[in-house]
Parts: structure tokens; sequence; C-alpha cells
């Protein structure tokens, strides 16, 4: 019978399941923004691609604009995009 060399392996330490505190609406709110109308050929990575210098950061224009899924943009939707990424990443 073979044994797992994991069988012995504490995979879930304690700060494993931290509570990740997000940033309050008003804190957005607080963080300079430029405004952009979708067009019909806009994604989110291809947007904080060209605005914040890597396609990573769609995640960043989601919660800016409170999407509640990636793929949730309509043409002609207009959504906000930090100035600075770092006031973003500063809050988590």
């Amino acid at each position: 019978m073979a044994v797992s060399r994991y069988a012995n392996v504490n995979v879930l330490d304690d700060g494993f399941f931290e509570t990740v505190e997000f940033p309050t609406q008003a804190m957005l709110d607080a963080i300079p923004v430029i405004r952009i109308r979708v067009s019909s050929f806009d994604r989110l990575d291809v947007l904080a691609f060209k605005h914040l210098g890597a396609g990573e950061y769609w995640w960043v224009i989601a919660i800016m604009n409170d999407l509640q899924w990636a793929f949730n943009v309509s043409p002609g939707q207009v959504l906000k995009i930090p100035v600075n990424i770092q006031d973003v990443l500063r809050l988590f």
C-alpha cells in the first residue's frame, strides 16, 4: 500500500483564513478617477492595460464600478478608472 508524502502535512496554518477587509464605497469614492465610455470592443483587461499599465488590474476597474461580474459591461456604459493604481492597491 502506498503512503502519501502529504499525510502529515498541515496545509491549513493559523493565518490561512484571515479575514480580508475590503474598502468601503466611501474610500473608493475618494480616489481620483477618469471616466471612459465603453465601446463594443472593450474588455476590462484591455482597459486595465491601457489605463493602469497591466491587464492583471482588471479587478480594480470591477471594484471601482461595483461590477458583480467582469463581463457585465455594456457598450455605452461609463466606467470609473483610477488615475493612480497605487491609490487603490494601498487599500488592500
